[in-house]
């Protein structure tokens, strides 16, 4: 047995015997088995001083530790549907650094995907936002605003994954493992300096947009987005958080895309083009019009 770090207790009769030995100089009889008579116990014991037994310290409270709840991958996708609908998010603080990525699926060719709040008395901010079906980073550091193309053609309906990694005016733009790079010009410090609010699908007050996004004139984004992270964070809970806000116009999941243009609802070659709020046939390249493009002059209608 390992007596490190333990203390020998002699029980009481041992004890006294020991103490006679070293008062009288006797002796100890050769016949005592001290190993058979003692207690071992684990340290700390107590010394006597001045034939004064100190207090036994108290054992130290236990440690709490918080078990932090791991992110749960099946509340990380919403679908936005309205195109007037939005999450707020705490402040994305990215200073001289940031990253954003995420997932997002949609046909609609126009919206606003993400913005940050503005700050009083700053113009820096940062958006993603659909144009034409081509997706676009837009970034101010205080001076000038630049327009970063992301990649085109994205409102396929197909899932499509986004990365935004910034490093003081150099940003790297990733669609679908295609990188390609970004530059600030000079004439700031460098740093994003914005409010207290990242929103994602749209925001709380379109008269606060920068003029330099196309968005502010039309419909906030519709579709999906799936596994947002912010700076190589744990993925959001975004359906929690619609949950928390309430927001009307989103729904739990990844929802499928509308299929209307599979049944060719369009006539006489009439192209057809799908939104959430139903097909459009555009009969500019016949000579009929309609909501169909089945009879009259060439022209736009939605169902």
């Amino acid at each position: 047995m390992s007596l490190v770090n333990s203390t020998l207790h002699l029980d009481t009769k041992a004890f006294l015997m020991v103490l006679k030995a070293v008062m009288t100089g006797d002796t100890l009889p050769n016949d005592i088995d001290l190993l058979n008579l003692v207690l071992v116990s684990p340290l700390p014991g107590y010394v006597i001083i001045n034939g004064n037994r100190p207090r036994t310290p108290r054992p130290p409270p236990p440690t709490t530790t918080t078990t932090r709840r791991p992110p749960r991958p099946e509340l990380a996708s919403v679908t936005f549907t309205s195109g007037r609908s939005y999450l707020r998010l705490p402040q994305w603080s990215s200073g001289q650094r940031g990253l954003i990525e995420f997932n997002f699926r949609t046909i609609e060719p126009h919206g606003l995907m993400l913005v940050t709040s503005p700050r009083p008395g700053r113009s820096d901010f940062f958006a993603l936002e659909l144009d034409d079906g081509d997706l676009y980073a837009l970034v101010n550091l205080g001076g000038q605003t630049r327009r970063f193309p992301v990649g085109t053609g994205v409102n396929d309906g197909r899932p499509h994954q986004v990365r935004i990694d910034r490093n003081g005016r150099t940003l790297w733009l990733t669609l679908d493992n295609e990188r390609h790079q970004g530059r600030m010009p000079l004439g700031d410090d460098g740093s994003l300096d914005v409010g207290s609010t990242l929103f994602v699908g749209g925001t709380s007050n379109r008269h606060q947009l920068p003029w330099p996004l196309y968005s502010r004139l039309r419909d906030f984004y519709r579709g999906c987005i799936w596994d947002l992270r912010l700076d190589g964070g744990d993925i959001i809970e975004l359906q929690q958080l619609w949950r928390d806000q309430g927001m009307p116009g989103i729904t739990a999941d990844c929802a499928a895309m509308p299929n209307e243009c599979a049944r060719r609802p369009c006539e006489h070659d009439g192209v057809c083009h799908e939104h959430f709020e139903g097909h459009l046939c555009d009969c500019a390249p016949t000579h009929y019009t309609d909501s169909r493009c089945e009879r009259g002059q060439s022209a736009l209608f939605y169902c």
